[in-house]
Order: C-alpha cells, then sequence, then structure tokens
C-alpha cells in the first residue's frame, strides 16, 4: 500500500523513491495547499488523557456528592486521595492506611483505577491508518478573512468572497475504565451514612464542566479489619465503571486538529436571447430547457428579450414549466367559471397573465381574442363572444383551461 511521501520528489516526473514504495503504484504527493499555518491562531488542540478522567472521577466526588461525617457532635469532610504507587503498596501490606505519624487514616476514600479498554459498542474499524472522514467539523463565528463591517462608516474595500474558517477534530476513541473506590471508617454507622450518601449518584455523569462521564456504581463490598493491639476498622470497596473518551494531540505523527477553510464556489451567469417575452406565452424556449441542469445546481440564467433581461432561478423554472389543466363550470351560454386561483409570478411577484393560459371547448384551441378574461388570484370568470365563436356555450360542453395555476 502507498504511503504518504513526505520528502520532496521530482514533480515532473512524479517519481517515487524505491525505498519507500510499499506498493505498485505511486507515492502520494504532500499537497502544502491543505497545510495551514495554525501559530497565529488561539484554538488549543483538543486533549483528553486517563488523568483527566481521573481528575473529572475524583472532582465529582470532592465537590458535587461532598461525603461528611458526624464526630464528636461535629460535621467533618470526608478526604479523597488517588492510590499513588506507595500508597497502594501500603494498603495491599496492611489493608488501611498511615500518616507520617503512624496514625490510622480513618474515615477515608481513596480511588484506584484497575483497567482501560476499548468500549465493545463503538469500537474503531479495523485499519492501520485513520480514516479522513472519521471526523467532527466546528465552525468559527469569526475569521480574518471575513471582517466585520462598521454599518455607520463602511470601509470602502473590496470585501473577499466569503469563507468559513472550520476546524476538523478527530473522533476519540470510547474507552470503559474500571475503578475501585475504597471507604474507611471507624464504625459501621459511619460506613452506612458514607454509603447512602454515594449510592443515589450511580448512573449520573461524574466529572467538572469540561469533562463528564456516565459512571454505573457496582456491587458493593463490606469487610472488617481487626488487627492485634490496633482499633476495629470498617471498610469497603465500591467498583465504579466510567464510559470516558480519550484523545491525544497527536496520532500516527499527525495532529488530531486541523484547521482549514470552506471551499469557494466559482459560477458563470449565462445569458440567453430570446425573441420574446417569457411571460407572455405558454411555450418555454427550448434555451431554457438546456440550462435546465445548471439551474437545478443552484446557478441562475439571465434571459433578455423583449426589450427586458430576467434572471431565471430554480423558483421561476419552476413556474414556467409547471402547467396544469383546470375544468371550468359553466355559468351562463357565455360565461364559464373556475374556482381557482392563477399562479404568482416569482419573478414579477403579480398574477398569471391571460397570455399564459390557453383555452379549449370540447377540444378545439379557442383563440384569445373570442373571449375576455382578467386573471385573479380568486375565482375565474371567462366571458365568451359568441358572435365572433359562432355558438353558445351549452352545460354539457367541457371547457379545459391549461396554464400556469397555483
Amino acid at each position: 500500500m502507498p504511503r504518504l511521501n513526505r520528502q520532496d520528489i521530482d514533480r515532473k516526473t512524479n517519481k517515487p523513491n524505491p525505498k519507500q514504495t510499499e506498493g505498485v503504484s505511486n507515492d502520494s504527493i504532500l499537497n502544502r495547499a491543505e497545510q495551514l499555518r495554525r501559530d497565529d491562531d488561539i484554538i488549543r488542540t483538543p486533549k483528553r488523557t486517563t488523568y483527566d478522567i481521573d481528575h473529572a472521577i475524583k472532582w465529582f466526588i470532592e465537590n458535587e456528592i461532598q461525603p461528611q461525617l458526624e464526630t464528636n457532635n461535629q460535621t467533618i469532610p470526608v478526604p479523597v486521595i488517588f492510590a499513588a504507587g506507595e500508597k497502594w503498596d501500603n494498603v495491599r501490606r496492611l489493608g488501611y492506611m498511615r500518616d507520617e505519624k503512624g496514625m490510622i487514616q480513618s474515615p477515608m476514600i481513596m480511588l484506584k483505577r484497575n483497567s482501560v479498554s476499548e468500549r465493545d459498542s463503538v469500537k474503531s474499524l479495523d485499519v492501520n491508518r485513520p480514516q479522513s472522514e472519521n471526523v467532527r467539523i466546528y465552525q468559527t463565528k469569526y475569521n480574518e478573512r471575513n471582517r466585520y463591517e462598521d454599518d455607520l462608516f463602511p470601509i470602502p474595500t473590496n470585501q473577499p468572497n466569503e469563507s468559513i474558517k472550520v476546524y476538523v477534530v478527530d473522533i476519540p476513541k470510547y474507552v470503559t475504565i474500571e475503578y475501585d473506590m475504597m471507604l474507611w471508617c471507624d464504625f459501621t454507622t459511619q460506613m452506612n451514612s458514607l454509603v447512602d450518601q454515594i449510592l443515589p449518584y450511580g448512573r449520573f455523569a461524574w466529572g467538572n464542566e469540561q469533562n463528564r462521564f456516565t459512571t454505573t456504581i457496582g456491587s458493593i463490598n463490606f469487610e472488617t479489619v481487626n488487627t492485634v493491639g490496633e482499633d476495629r476498622l470498617v471498610r469497603a470497596t465500591i467498583p465504579l465503571t466510567v464510559l470516558g473518551t480519550l484523545l491525544s494531540e497527536q496520532e500516527a505523527r499527525r495532529s488530531t486538529l486541523k484547521k482549514m477553510y470552506s471551499i469557494k464556489k466559482l459560477t458563470f451567469e449565462q445569458v440567453i436571447d430570446v425573441e420574446s417575452d417569457i411571460f407572455n406565452t405558454t411555450i418555454v424556449p427550448a434555451q431554457i430547457i438546456q440550462a435546465q441542469n445548471i439551474i437545478n445546481s443552484g446557478g441562475t440564467v439571465i434571459v433578455s428579450g423583449g426589450g427586458s433581461s430576467t434572471t431565471i432561478d430554480s423558483a421561476v423554472l419552476l413556474y414556467l414549466t409547471e402547467l396544469s389543466d383546470k375544468q371550468a363550470t359553466w355559468a351562463s351560454t357565455t360565461t364559464v367559471t373556475i374556482p381557482y386561483a392563477v399562479g404568482l409570478n416569482p419573478a414579477t411577484m403579480l398574477a398569471a397573465t391571460k397570455n399564459e393560459f390557453n383555452v379549449y371547448v370540447n377540444g378545439q384551441y379557442i383563440d384569445k381574442a373570442v373571449y375576455a378574461w382578467t386573471p385573479t388570484l380568486t375565482t375565474q370568470s371567462i366571458v365568451f363572444d359568441t358572435s365572433i365563436l359562432g355558438y353558445t356555450i351549452e352545460a354539457t360542453d367541457t371547457i379545459i383551461v391549461n396554464g400556469r395555476w397555483v
């Protein structure tokens, strides 16, 4: 499999170095156009380590749960420590902890991390290199390419095209971390009170403002330590299962945060010359039909003809091409009605005109000079000149009006 060649190669012939080629295809060339400097921005590369999760869990116990016990009619906070190497060795040999003067430290809460494993439900792809599409994109509200302007006193400068600055961050690793939270007390009543304060926080999101993780409390084990010549010590072990995420600053010798700008789109306006006004007929020019793909993809076409120019976008194109039939209702020997509103021209914001409709009586086209009709945005009324038409309108006649209806 070819890999990215970070060294300079002959860009004229694109000849790879045989020592660095892993396959039969050419090595990829490092595209410097995709690399942007980051020494001038203030965005910190996101990072979350196991230490951050440890600190978040310890912070939640100290600041949110705030375990307390009553001793000698006084309420004292229970200290929370993390199991460093020396402390854990002392606990493993003796079953409890002593201070510098040899006194047993009680009450006390100690956290110990047991294991870190990848979460089974959201495992990453089994590939050698991270996928380029497996990222999260964050957009900034302001960047130096699109500076804010003063509305009252604008600076007369040529503004560049809009470009959005985005930061692309890799998807973190979803892990499950197992902890043991060990509690020491002098009396069983104190242990019961301490456990009662911790149990309601099961399946809560433990952590501080920036880092919060779903935490599950497991089965609690109680034991009593009776040492010869020492005071009795009550101890409990509470397993914690934390669903966390890990993300380092660099993975596979690449930064997990990349800065880039949105792609600028260059569009060209197409001008079409027609002989008549496109809104004065039901026939759509063939040039507009041929430019239908450009208009539907977000472009615009300027139609020049009839002494004016009109910009055709997707809304105007739909208005021109969507022709439908409405059947008229017989009112008298000269008049028919249609209980529908005509279409609204999106270019002129006016109702469709008479020339944008064709009238058929029993399948025969009727010239527009034969009837009088002013299209409205309500009910339509068409009056025929029977002297020119040559016959009267009967109730059994089928009258269809084809055109631009709503």
